[in-house]
């Protein structure tokens, strides 16, 4: 088999994985951890993830998404999210859990909290609550509400794997917050999605 071969057959067998987790445990914190810990174990077949296999284009800006499985009913979707140094996204929820564990490179993520009540259309004061970086043999684990921005630090590009309850093109509730501003607006459902 070659890579791509074998690297299919490792995320089948993970996604197979993640759905039993999933459909025996409900989706929680502790379900989310172990879905994370399976994750971790795919992560570290580094060799099948060679970063040459997720390249960013002139056209790409600083990111790319790249699928490696998703559901018929576009759940259990994971990909390979691959970006430039300096890449960064605003602070968003994903209204799906999510689990993202490294592969190559580094991720900052800063965790924030609502500081407001939510009882005012299109405001939302955000404080932060925690931060982690994401590289490899690490991982963090989101509930549907959960809010974080990511940074791409250090030199290097990164490859990492972004799991979701639902797959991304179907996220059309997302909110991502302006965080000078003290304002949120709703996003559109990410639609530039290569296929591994």
């Amino acid at each position: 088999m070659n890579i791509r071969e074998q690297r299919n057959a490792a995320v089948a067998e993970t996604i197979a994985e993640i759905r039993d987790i999933e459909q025996t445990r409900g989706v929680n914190p502790d379900a989310l951890e172990s879905i994370k810990g399976v994750l971790l174990k795919l992560a570290d077949k580094r060799e099948l993830f060679p970063e040459d296999h997720f390249p960013v284009g002139e056209e790409d800006g600083n990111s790319v998404v790249y699928r490696l499985s998703e559901d018929d009913d576009h759940r259990f979707a994971l990909y390979a999210s691959t970006a430039l140094p300096g890449k960064g996204v605003h602070p968003h929820n994903h209204t799906t859990w999510a689990v993202i564990v490294g592969v190559h490179g580094d991720e900052h993520n800063i965790f924030y909290e609502r500081a407001d009540d939510g009882s005012q259309t299109g405001i939302g004061d955000l404080r932060q609550s925690g931060k982690f970086t994401v590289s490899h043999g690490t991982g963090v684990t989101l509930m549907p509400d959960d809010i974080h921005s990511i940074h791409v630090t250090g030199e290097k590009k990164t490859v990492h794997l972004h799991m979701y309850g639902l797959a991304l093109e179907q996220l059309h509730e997302r909110v991502m917050y302006d965080t000078r501003a003290g304002t949120y607006k709703i996003f559109p459902a990410t639609q530039n999605i290569q296929q591994a």
